[in-house]
């Protein structure tokens, strides 16, 4: 299915509402054809705007502005929202005592319920495990799904796997991206996990509500299933205080074979800054049995989408600033744990601009008097949608930071500049024509659009 919009969900922290916007990528990010947004792409370039690192050797030295930054058009301002989802009463939420206030930065989560059939039908899950769907396209409330069992956090792993024939539905697939370390007992030498002695509480522990999945093939009511937990939780044998991660993850074979990349933290400090090493598992949907892939990770951030016109995977890659790249994840299934899957393809979506300075002396009879400005950008966060038949929409978020100092004063002493806006792009990834790298891939940039997000967000 080709999707017509795109989900946006802005947080208000005071208020805890969570507002849905729905943008239509045809009209904000799309050219009509494939042909226009490359007649689009070669005028920018002759005009050497919409990105950084062009060549500054050609330009004068700038004064007293600041250096420009890469040419966006401004989505505009946001339409009112389709929708708003308040904060439910703690006794609704599944709590039985008011939230305490460290957890009022946790947003709800919001996910597509069946993306195979519509864009539209939207789940969404409070901390406390409450869902309610709601039908943008009908503008309606309706709740034919169950409640979790827990929270399952802000940004959890959803994976939709299509049936197999044409009289098979859809499983939707929802798993915490974060994990903590089972119960510990202590020795003198560390904390070990032991598993419990008693059979029905182990089965009750590995199976835990932090991985379910909903069968539409189940006759109604609908219930969540409960699925073991990832087994490196158990496997690792972690220190007590450790927490897993999921950093990226995957359909392969067919909708049989889940796949996730995690690593391990410890007090909120990834173990794989100190030397440690990410882990991949595979998830059997058929036995519902996890096994070890390998001590490494997939060359990707965040969710890869399997494009079948292309046979391929595509995904933002985990080295910042986290380009498009193509995966070839079924070979990487052939060659078991030997080998981490390297990506085919990687194309520049947006080049961050460099680190850039100006300066201008005030008086050229106090030299010393020295106007300093300078200009910084660096990556924050990035999300990926699939649209459908290889188009898709990324959000990057960036961070700027200009300063200004003057004569003998350090920059660190002047308060800086700081500003916040993400980058909405629409792109194509297509095969290349006649002539060009045999069997060989390419991505087509369409629109980008700038936007300020003074909130926590959700794309989807």
């Amino acid at each position: 299915m080709n999707r017509r919009f795109v989900n946006l969900v802005l947080v208000d922290y005071d208020t805890r509402i969570h507002s849905l916007f729905r943008l239509d990528v045809a009209k904000h990010l799309f050219y009509p054809s494939t042909a226009q947004a490359e007649t689009a792409n070669a005028k920018q370039e002759t005009n050497n705007g919409g990105g950084g690192g062009g060549d500054n050797k050609s330009r004068k030295p700038p004064r007293l502005k600041w250096p420009k930054l890469p040419r966006f058009k401004w989505l505009g301002r946001l339409l009112e929202p389709c929708m708003r989802f308040f904060q439910y009463p703690p006794a609704d939420d599944g709590d039985e005592e008011p939230e305490p206030p460290w957890r009022s930065y946790e947003v709800d989560a919001f996910m597509l319920l069946r993306p195979g059939c519509s864009d539209g039908t939207i789940l969404h899950a409070t901390n406390g495990g409450r869902t309610v769907i709601y039908d943008a396209d009908k503008n309606a409330i309706c709740a034919t799904v169950p409640f979790f069992d827990t929270g399952m956090g802000g940004e959890p792993v959803v994976f939709s796997i299509p049936g197999a024939g044409s009289e098979e539905k859809e499983r939707l697939y929802v798993m915490r991206s974060t994990f903590a370390s089972p119960v510990h007992h202590y020795d003198h030498r560390r904390y070990y996990y032991h598993p419990r002695n008693n059979d029905e509480d182990d089965e009750d522990h590995r199976c835990s509500g932090d991985f379910v999945v909903l069968d539409f093939n189940q006759q109604q009511p609908y219930k969540w299933q409960h699925l073991p937990r990832p087994a490196f939780v158990v496997d690792k044998g972690c220190s007590a205080g450790s927490h897993f991660r999921i950093r990226s993850s995957a359909v392969v074979d067919g909708g049989r074979t889940i796949v996730v990349s995690a690593d391990e933290s410890s007090n909120g400090y990834s173990i794989k800054c100190s030397g440690g090493v990410e882990f991949t598992y595979w998830f059997d949907t058929a036995t519902r049995q996890w096994r070890h892939a390998g001590d490494w990770a997939l060359p990707f951030s965040g969710r890869a989408e399997y494009v079948p016109e292309l046979n391929t995977w595509i995904g933002l890659s985990s080295t910042s600033p986290h380009h498009l790249c193509a995966i070839d994840l079924s070979s990487a299934m052939d060659a078991g744990d030997r080998a981490p899957p390297t990506p085919h393809h990687v194309w520049d979506d947006f080049t961050l601009p460099v680190y850039e300075e100006s300066s201008a002396v005030l008086n050229r009879h106090h030299p010393q008097y020295v106007l300093q400005r300078s200009t910084e950008w660096w990556p924050e966060k990035h999300s990926l949608v699939n649209l459908g038949s290889g188009r898709f929409c990324t959000l990057k978020v960036f961070f700027i930071r200009r300063r200004e100092c003057v004569g003998f004063y350090e920059p660190d002493m002047d308060k800086p500049d700081d500003e916040e806006f993400a980058v909405l792009t629409g792109v194509e990834v297509v095969r290349c024509h006649d002539g060009e790298e045999e069997g060989g891939l390419r991505m087509v940039k369409h629109k980008s659009k700038r936007c300020v997000l003074d909130h926590d967000h959700c794309l989807f």
